[in-house]
């Protein structure tokens, strides 16, 4: 009789938490693509883009950006305590300076005027002479964020339950009478922001939803009813997915009286606030927050062919986990090889400027891009890792005769001088969903070899068994489907 290989299920949503022996699924690096046709395959697997890097405009180069902003025309960067207006290729074509030197700064723009806070003072920059004018004595000093609505820029008073507007496309003026005040409870205003005209208003606690209605002094009026019990935990880890914003929030009204709640991310979409986050997800948050802290989590969004990312990054807990809004599936990015489990991405803050990404390095002032056929974040490793659902024979002892997996081969570089000119993959086994055996070393053929088979054989017995796929090598990472040959009592079967 023939011995055939049969499918294996080896794709799934769940993350690596909590406990090892509900699941012990880690996609790093990578992410899960559905394909409706289900040709080849029904799900696949890519790597992530690497970070190519376009400019350091930081002096000294050592400072990162402290705030980032474009739009199709132009781009600014906040580094130390200068202001930097700045071409496609790096180039200061206009700079300013203003008081702080260090910490996230808050950034928006009108048709003529940036306008930036820094935890300190506000200030208008003027993109075509560079002059910078401190925002005058009725703005609230202390605002850390900042939003254009409707003409105005809109910022909060920390502390307190108001927030303040500025003169119609004016920063340089806030008459003292615009402003208003959260409805919902006096759990303190954290960050403002807006979203298809309306404003968002994110408190400890809870987040409001106000309108422009075109009344004098204040315009914006609050749309009765809106109030979720959803507030912010980190006002840099707002980041804007197409028609939604993300965020890490505090949920179940944690600031309320008698309130339970925790920390996950949600995403607000219209007049709406749902959690994104799953059980795993939810849980590593949790973790860190108890063990280290998560309020200076930052964030931004990208775009790679249909799919929209939302990248939170986690400084002090360095960690950072990668959330495909179109897919609805959660993985992990990191850049080099760490000693421990996991590592932050080089990426803090982005923003999109001339239909290009521009991303700031957290540690100093690079700036890159996002780059599909780059397989390095800016010469760091990028380590590809993929734990496959767990197999089992409804709880029986069975052997993997053999595994295969099909992968995107013959992708080797052609210069022999470099890493991934034979480039290969390291396969390890976990008999307990726990700890992962010997790495086995397997060829992905090189350049043109495209009929390489990832192929091996006698995986031992167990009443269960987890694989690991794992790559270092700069070059594409594609994985289609795997198949197992499996034996239970003298008969072949397929492992689930």
């Amino acid at each position: 009789m023939t011995t055939k290989l049969k499918r294996q299920a080896i794709f799934g949503e769940g993350i690596f938490s909590k406990s090892a022996v509900v699941t012990r699924q880690r996609r790093l690096n990578c992410y899960l693509e559905v394909r409706k046709d289900g040709d080849k395959s029904s799900i696949v697997c890519y790597g992530t883009p690497g970070l190519r890097l376009l400019f350091n405009a930081s002096l000294p180069t050592g400072f990162p950006a402290r705030g980032i902003v474009g739009n199709d025309t132009a781009l600014y960067e906040v580094t130390g305590n200068r202001v930097l207006s700045l071409s496609a290729a790096g180039q200061v074509l206009v700079k300013g300076t203003i008081n702080t030197q260090g910490g996230l700064v808050g950034m928006a723009l009108n048709p003529t005027q940036l306008f930036i806070v820094d935890g300190v003072f506000g200030y208008v920059f003027n993109p075509a002479t560079g002059v910078v004018t401190k925002a005058p004595a009725a703005f609230p000093n202390g605002a850390n964020t900042v939003a254009y609505c409707n003409g105005f820029f809109i910022c909060e008073q920390p502390g307190t339950n108001q927030f303040f507007l500025s003169a119609l496309n004016d920063g340089t003026t806030w008459p003292g009478l615009s402003f208003a005040a959260a409805v919902q409870s006096i759990d303190g205003i954290q960050a403002i922001d807006t979203l298809g005209g309306l404003l968002i208003i994110f408190s400890a606690g809870h987040t409001e939803f106000w309108q422009n209605v075109g009344s004098t002094p204040e315009p914006f009026q609050y749309i009765t009813n809106s109030a979720t019990m959803y507030g912010i935990e980190a006002i840099n880890s707002r980041a804007h997915v197409g028609d939604s914003i993300l965020f890490l929030a505090h949920t179940g009204g944690g600031s309320f009286q008698n309130a339970s709640g925790s920390f996950q991310v949600a995403k607000i979409q219209g007049y709406g606030v749902k959690v994104v986050s799953t059980p795993d997800v939810d849980f590593i948050i949790q973790q860190m927050a108890r063990t280290s802290t998560i309020k200076d989590a930052t964030a931004y969004s990208y775009q790679q062919d249909s799919h929209a990312f939302y990248q939170i990054n986690f400084p002090t807990a360095n960690r950072s986990l990668l959330y495909d809004t179109t897919q609805d599936l959660w993985s992990e990015v990191q850049s080099g090889i760490t000693q421990g489990y996991a590592a932050r991405h080089l990426g803090n803050l982005a923003t999109s400027a001339w239909n290009t990404m521009f991303v700031a390095d957290a540690g100093n002032g690079n700036i890159y891009t996002y780059d599909p056929g780059v397989y390095q974040d800016n010469g760091n490793t990028i380590v590809r890792e993929l734990v496959f659902k767990t197999g089992i024979q409804d709880f029986n002892r069975f052997r993997t005769a053999a595994l295969y997996l099909d992968m995107e081969t013959g992708v080797g570089l052609s210069n022999p001088a470099l890493q991934g000119y034979r480039p290969v993959v390291a396969i390890s086994r976990a008999r307990d969903m726990r700890d992962f055996g010997p790495e086995r070393i397997v060829p992905l053929g090189m350049q043109g070899q495209y009929t390489t088979r990832i192929n091996t054989r006698r995986w031992g017995t167990g009443r269960q068994v987890t694989f690991k796929l794992r790559m270092t090598d700069p070059v594409p990472f594609v994985v289609t489907a795997g198949a197992a040959i499996t034996r239970l009592r003298g008969k072949q079967s397929a492992a689930a």
